[in-house]
């Protein structure tokens, strides 16, 4: 817009402000309105969108077998738990499970619900581990007998150790989204037991999500109140002024509730990672408002006889262009994260990220002037004069009589961070575990480690077998096939165990033969494995097996344990065994396809690097074209994103030295980093634009002039955003720890690189961009 046009553009604001400020409350409060009804979503396979095939067929496998993500309940006794003290706990526990809502009570699994295999003269007889009537020491050293003989429960059920048992409990499909509630539940319960010896831990999948929405909550009530103030602190250091601190709150306080308002109207599910978005436009929304007010403040002291329109109104015309054009390089780097990922929740939190930053734009641009129409005329303490500077603006200056006197040494140092960072990005390890979601000391991260260590793990991969007939798997060939199947991929690292129904027919024919260890194998004929799973039913329950085969005996699941949930030991053991399946099922008669959570966190991880770099690239480009499109110049463009794509390069280098993953947290940090790191350069270019071609002033000057007002307010707008972003470092939420950390990082580079090398590049260039055409 011409200068003319747009100066009655900003009359028409100032004039019409007690409509817009109507407009703007109401707009606020119809959002906030919808708050309550925000939704946590935290399980694993949220991140990846309902219409992924892999999703679908982990989903299918669940149904038809009856598979759900378990909580898991450690008991250990260092002295043993095979003993009447314990045993008796175990079915407490188990008892105590079938009442609690949300649990199945037909999915409990321990050593009080689970059948013992024995055979008989007359076949085999199916019967509990032990009778709590009829619980005694000697039958608890009965119990561990049996378990030695039977090979499917050591290390799934019991320690190798005998030192800890463990209780699965699945949970309702209708309790799928509170996992919260269950996990509260069950450790509500334990927690009652205060037994000599005994300890009690409560993990695995369900309880991992669970156990985050209580975890995400508690973090954000702490956050984001401290966000808040360290914002409110550093605009009272920037103006003294009450102004100075309400009317960038207000703005901050509109970006945040509009953009949660509208993601819980628009059903959005609230993820681990949005916990963080709060914080994130807290900090990148009040730069606008500091710019705003920065300016103000000094053309009240420059035109002490200007009424508050005009001063209003002169500071938007000044000001409007470079906020827009910040604000949409923000943008672009949130959408840059939606466009380039295919995990809902980094999809919307680019999009609502976005719609924050677009929220803060329009309040900055209508609420802010408007408001400031409700107040008199004011004068900043930190602005005394028109030639004097506080302390802060001496800081800059003396930053700007470096620049000017060392150019060419400030040019060869980016170049070495160039060098550096290229370096560390192809040495950048992508890398994700979901149990890194939580402090180290957390109860339910030394549970899991406890379990993974004692135990064969937490984390499951299973394999759907697929037969075209009925009845399939009685064939012998088959069977070996899954045995065979079995054999390999436990002896991949971190596979500690599995379970199919092979295992059981293993017991059975085992038990046939008077459970001599020889005939713990597949037996010889198809009729003789028909005729054992008839004599199961004669004395057990066939749906004992509903986990592991289907009712027409013609699909099948093999479940693997892992005790590990690193994606790169996730990914050995899934290229593995995929490689195995492409050798050995090959067979139309039988087929394999990998799933369960193990497969499906391998599928959405494996896509962050590529969604990382290219996130990175499209924000990058978009900033250069919005530069170059509102500058009116490609070199503009190009000199805009110099500092930030340093910024990020050095990012790569600080991962690599401290060893800190590209993972889902930290994926997010280039494009977000440059959309927020831009805001520094595209002002630096602005107002050295404005002083050296329109004001004609001689560069030293210019630069002088520049240092002591707009730098004295991006030195403000570096301080939120830095100061901002490192709040997150102080959450107990590991990935946004890190997420806050990079990116402030990010900030800091971005700020030195636009006060430093933007203009010693411009020192030494002279590019005609900055020479007034006449």
């Amino acid at each position: 817009m011409k200068q003319n046009r747009v100066e009655a553009f900003f009359n028409k604001v100032v004039s019409n402000y007690r409509v817009i400020l109507v407009v703007c409350a109401l707009l606020f409060l119809g959002s906030v309105m919808f708050l309550p009804k925000l939704s946590k979503d935290t399980r694993y396979d949220a991140f990846l969108p309902a219409k992924d095939s892999v999703l679908i067929k982990r989903n299918q496998l669940k149904e038809t077998f009856g598979l759900k993500d378990p909580m898991i309940i450690a008991i250990v006794n260092d002295k043993g738990i095979f003993n009447k003290n314990s045993l008796k706990i175990v079915y407490e526990i188990s008892e105590q499970l079938k009442s609690i809502s949300g649990i199945d009570p037909d999915q409990i699994t321990s050593l009080s619900t689970e059948n013992n295999i024995v055979g008989t003269d007359s076949g085999i007889l199916v019967k509990p581990f032990y009778d709590i009537e009829e619980l005694t020491d000697e039958k608890a050293l009965e119990v561990s007998k049996s378990i030695d003989d039977f090979e499917l429960y050591q290390g799934s059920l019991v320690s190798h150790d005998k030192t800890t048992t463990l209780i699965v409990a699945e949970m309702l499909d209708s309790y799928d989204m509170k996992q919260h509630e269950v996990y509260n539940s069950l450790h509500e319960m334990i927690s009652q037991y205060n037994i000599k010896d005994h300890k009690f831990y409560l993990a695995g999948e369900g309880a991992v999500s669970g156990y985050l929405i209580k975890y995400i909550d508690e973090d954000a009530m702490r956050t984001n109140p401290f966000a808040g103030l360290v914002i409110a602190l550093i605009l009272i250091f920037a103006y003294r002024t009450i102004r100075g601190v309400l009317l960038p709150n207000l703005m901050v306080l509109a970006s945040v509730g509009i953009a949660l308002g509208l993601m819980a109207a628009f059903g959005v599910d609230f993820f681990v990672i949005t916990n963080g978005l709060p914080v994130v436009l807290i900090a990148i929304a009040v730069a606008d408002g500091i710019h705003i007010l920065g300016e103000y403040y000094e053309l009240a002291i420059k035109h002490t006889n200007y009424t508050q329109k005009e001063l209003v109104v002169e500071t938007m015309v000044k000001m409007w262009r470079p906020i827009a054009i910040t604000s949409f390089t923000t943008i672009s780097g949130f959408m840059s994260i939606a466009l380039s990922s295919y995990m809902p929740p980094m999809i919307y939190f680019g999009v609502f990220g976005a719609l924050g930053v677009l929220v803060a734009l329009l309040y900055a641009l209508f609420m802010i002037p408007s408001a400031m129409m409700l107040l008199k005329p004011q004068k900043s303490r930190v602005f005394k004069s028109v030639d004097k500077v506080d302390k802060f603006g001496n800081i800059m200056l003396l930053l700007g009589s470096f620049v000017v006197k060392q150019p060419k040494t400030i040019l060869i140092s980016g170049i070495l961070i160039i060098i550096l960072g290229i370096v560390g990005a192809l040495k950048l390890l992508i890398n994700e575990d979901r149990i890194k979601n939580f402090q180290s000391d957390e109860p339910i991260v030394i549970a899991d480690q406890l379990i993974n260590n004692k135990t064969d793990g937490t984390s499951y991969l299973d394999v759907l077998i697929e037969t075209p007939q009925n009845e399939d798997l009685f064939k012998i060939e088959n069977l070996q096939k899954i045995d065979s199947l079995q054999n390999y991929i436990e002896s991949i690292s971190y596979v500690k165990g599995s379970t199919s129904i092979v295992d059981f027919i293993k017991k059975m024919n085992q038990s046939m033969h008077e459970n001599q260890e020889a005939f713990y194998k597949i037996p010889d004929n198809n009729q003789l494995v028909a005729q054992y799973f008839l004599l199961y039913s004669a004395s057990g329950d066939p749906t004992d097996f509903d986990n592991y085969i289907d009712y027409d005996y013609k699909l099948a699941n093999v479940r693997f344990r892992m005790n590990s949930g690193e994606y790169i030991n996730e990914k050995e053991v899934i290229n593995k065994a995929q490689k195995y399946i492409n050798t050995h099922f090959t067979s139309s008669q039988i087929k394999a396809t990998l799933s369960g959570k193990v497969a499906v966190d391998t599928h959405w991880i494996s896509k962050l690097g590529v969604n990382h770099f290219l996130g990175a690239i499209i924000a990058l480009l978009v900033v250069l074209f919005v530069s170059a499109i509102s500058f009116k110049s490609l070199i503009a463009g190009v000199l805009t994103v110099i500092p930030v794509t340093i910024s990020v390069l050095f990012i790569y280098t600080v991962m690599g030295v401290m060893d800190i993953w590209l993972a889902v947290g930290t994926s997010m940090f280039a494009a977000i980093a440059i959309g927020v790191g831009v805001d520094f350069a595209v002002h630096t270019i602005d107002r050295l634009k404005y002083f050296l071609n329109e004001k004609k002033l001689p560069i030293k000057e210019a630069y002088t002039e520049f240092y002591k007002s707009a730098g004295r307010a991006l030195l403000f707008n570096f301080l939120a955003l830095a100061l901002g972003f490192s709040v997150l470092m102080t959450s107990s939420v590991p990935p946004l720890n890190q997420f806050g950390f990079l990116v402030a990082i990010a900030v800091i580079v971005s700020f030195l690189g636009s006060m430093t090398l933007l203009p010693a590049i411009i020192l030494l260039t002279k590019p005609k961009f900055f020479i007034n055409k006449k």
